[in-house]
């Protein structure tokens, strides 16, 4: 057996405290990541660069088609609906690209899996499990089959005490699998729109996350995420809404510093017009721009976004903290770097600007129409 450590072939595993064990499914490598360096990376970049690497070696007799299910979820206390989904990994003796277009050899039917979330406090369960609804999500052509795409849904919320148990059980055979995971971070979705705000990020006092170990300087990240907040009003009550958009760091690191007379820009307003749907019967009042870092739980140095990435190699993870099965489960959280407090300018730029003028936001006056 060759390992290997960051790309370098060696003989024996070296001696070290903290490893994350990667298989490819389709070699006999063991790939070896340091795990303090991965905090340093920040990145999954490397992990998916290592995998696509080394895929095509045949070094290893493999056996014929064999199901391997593998379970990827995440929890996230800053975000309203937890994702979870299933696929089948494969290992075969021949061509892997003549299965990753065929729908049976990745993913499996629609609703497959009974999915619960548990709450513990202390060791003790907290109320009843929670079930995972089965949704079907849209996923563009890539080397995998898109014919279907279940992942798993819930709008339960996450607590910052508790720790979570996930259950996982095949409809069709019975089988359970298990993991559990603490949270990451402090601060609930509607607890951000509350936090302080400034115009500028200079001397920002930036949210503390005490638990997290690795850098929390926007700068060593690749991307950051930018979410909008918004009050919508229906019916008599109030609800916390969000539009998450995820640019790469480099072109936008100097917005929002000190010297930004226009906030936001046409492409941004432009988004957000599509992402937020027209409805004459609400109304809605926008409360800032949360500047966002995706940090990994303790169970989760690295991670993998449960939806978000079509084209990922399906591998099987030697690294597992799932219990009689394959896969991950852990938390994220998003870091909150700086807060931007709206200018009235903005405010009616986005209740009378050409792309959101009827979607229903109130101006500076705190008037609509």
């Amino acid at each position: 057996m060759r390992y290997v450590v960051w790309g370098v072939g060696v003989d024996q595993k070296p001696p070290h405290t903290s490893y994350l064990l990667i298989k490819n499914t389709w070699s006999d490598k063991i790939f070896i990541l340091n795990i303090d360096d991965m905090k340093k990376a920040g990145s999954i970049l490397l992990l998916l660069s290592i995998l696509f690497t080394f895929s095509c070696e045949t070094d290893l007799e493999i056996a014929e088609y064999k199901e391997i299910s593998v379970v990827y979820a995440l929890i996230n206390i800053k975000d309203t609906a937890q994702y979870l989904r299933v696929n089948r990994g494969f290992s075969t003796s021949g061509d892997p690209n003549d299965f990753t277009q065929v729908n049976d050899s990745v993913n499996y039917p629609f609703n497959a899996f009974d999915v619960f979330l548990e709450e513990y406090q202390n060791g003790s369960l907290i109320g009843d499990p929670v079930q995972y609804q089965p949704i079907d999500r849209q996923k563009e052509p890539g080397l995998f089959s898109n014919a279907s795409n279940c992942v798993y849904k819930t709008t339960s919320p996450i607590n910052e005490d508790s720790e979570y148990k996930l259950r996982v059980i095949n409809r069709a055979t019975g089988s359970e699998t298990w993991g559990m995971a603490s949270v990451l971070g402090g601060m609930t979705l509607e607890e951000s729109f509350y936090w302080e705000r400034a115009f500028y990020r200079v001397n920002y006092a930036a949210e503390i996350v005490p638990d997290y170990v690795g850098t929390l300087d926007p700068y060593d990240h690749e991307h950051y995420i930018m979410r909008f907040l918004y009050w919508e009003y229906a019916g008599g009550e109030t609800h916390y809404k969000y539009v998450d958009w995820i640019p790469s760091m480099d072109p936008f690191k100097e917005i929002a510093d000190d010297d930004t007379l226009y906030q936001l820009f046409d492409a941004y307003y432009k988004y957000l017009s599509e992402e937020i749907p027209v409805d004459p019967g609400v109304k809605r009042r926008a409360r800032g721009v949360d500047y966002m870092l995706a940090l990994p739980g303790e169970e989760l140095q690295y991670f993998i976004q449960v939806y978000e990435q079509p084209t990922n190699p399906h591998f099987f993870p030697e690294y597992n903290n799932m219990h009689d099965g394959n896969g991950i489960f852990g938390s994220k959280y998003y870091y909150t770097y700086f807060g931007l407090k709206l200018k009235l300018k903005t405010i009616d730029t986005i209740s009378w600007g050409r792309y959101l003028y009827h979607h229903r936001f109130a101006d500076s006056n705190g008037e609509w129409h």
